[in-house]
């Protein structure tokens, strides 16, 4: 633990007589204390600077400067080895090929530089020294940016707090024009400018992507994610920890998440998030109730999410309490393929299909037959 010590004006009232007071102004030492366990060895958490930049500074001015990026760090450790005081490197046996998950290079008394896989973030006793810190670093070691897809954190949680992990999408994962059309039924592409559009300009809200497994709904959130990459950052919660939702301490790191990233629209994925939207009985109040909460009133207001859900059920399922207007930001029903699209889809890949009615998007890609029937159209227009 880290002490340190100011002067506080403490203002004692005398009483001199009864009819006049004098007040008389003394200095008292008070004690400051930093606690290091609010700070993480590695790469910080959230705005809590790491334990050796904590160490270093003390009550003393501190300016941190963050970038986003990409940087050579097996150079840059390298270089500098001798001020590397931190790292964190993952191995991969079986390709023989390792990454530097987080490093943290001392360059001064009070100079810190810590670096992960896409930001750096430099600290300095002027905001000025900061800002240079993370120019230099990545003057020397920035590198270009491979092509890639859009990227996504999934949150998961340990003992003790949320955590994410980035996870980047291929950059085949983004569609052209062309390829968009041929996997999604007439009137798709339309459908998704409009949504972009609501995405870009709306705080907050909730959609629904509803249709059977198959149809191309996981398909197009990678398409999404990879679309709006420079205006949102995505999180994906798994199903089976849909129940944080509910937690209470998921609001502080929502809370968090929107302080650091205040330039960004925040947009949480919820795939096969049934349970969490249905009609509320016994088993589901609570993921219904967050769902609720973290898309519109006071909370949404404060938060400004956006929540993406997946589901399987229909409609009329849903709760009408999720769909009221105001805070339904879009609802879509991703179809079945007709004969006539899933055979020009299937010939653009190299398949070849067995007659059918219809044809889900996996079975096109699968070279299988199709199913029986087309799905009816539920819901609020396709919007």
């Amino acid at each position: 633990m880290i002490v340190g010590m100011f002067i506080r004006n403490h203002i004692v009232q005398e009483t001199t007589h009864p009819t006049e007071t004098r007040l008389q102004v003394s200095a008292e030492p008070t004690r400051l204390h930093c606690d290091l366990t609010h700070g993480n060895a590695f790469f910080p958490d959230r705005n809590a600077p790491p334990v050796p930049v904590l160490t270093a500074f003390g009550d003393g001015y501190l300016h941190q400067c963050r970038v986003g990026g990409e940087w050579d760090f097996d150079r840059a450790v390298a270089e500098n080895h001798g001020g590397l005081i931190r790292s964190f490197r993952r191995l991969f046996r079986k390709t023989g090929t390792d990454v530097w998950e987080d490093v943290i290079f001392r360059f001064g008394e009070r100079r810190f530089l810590c670096g992960e896989k896409f930001r750096i973030i430099g600290y300095g006793e002027t905001a000025e020294d900061a800002e240079k810190i993370v120019n230099d670093f990545t003057a020397a070691y920035g590198t270009t940016p491979q092509k890639t897809g859009g990227r996504f954190q999934l949150i998961r949680k340990d003992r003790f707090d949320f955590k994410c992990e980035d996870v980047t999408l291929g950059a085949d994962t983004v569609l052209t024009e062309g390829e968009f059309a041929l996997r999604y039924p007439e009137g798709s592409p339309a459908w998704h400018r409009e949504f972009v559009e609501k995405l870009i300009t709306r705080k907050s809200g909730l959609s629904i992507l509803e249709g059977t497994p198959g149809t191309g709904k996981t398909t197009y959130l990678r398409h999404l994610m990879g679309t709006l990459q420079e205006s949102h950052r995505f999180y994906f919660i798994p199903p089976s920890n849909m129940r944080i939702l509910s937690e209470s301490d998921f609001i502080g790191f929502w809370a968090g998440e929107r302080q650091i990233h205040s330039d960004r629209r925040l947009a949480v994925i919820l795939e096969d998030a049934d349970a969490a939207i249905m009609t509320r009985g016994a088993d589901n109040q609570e993921q219904v109730s967050a769902l609720l909460n973290l898309s519109d009133g006071m909370l949404g207001d404060f938060l400004s999410l956006q929540i993406i859900c997946t589901i399987n059920c229909s409609a009329s399922e849903i709760d009408q309490a999720l769909v009221r207007p105001g805070r339904l930001l879009s609802h879509r029903v991703f179809e079945r393929l007709d004969p006539s699209q899933a055979a020009r889809l299937a010939a653009s890949i190299g398949k070849s299909l067995s007659h059918a009615r219809d044809y889900s998007l996996a079975e096109v890609f699968a070279g299988n037959g199709g199913g029986v029937m087309t799905r009816p159209h539920i819901g609020f227009g396709g919007k």
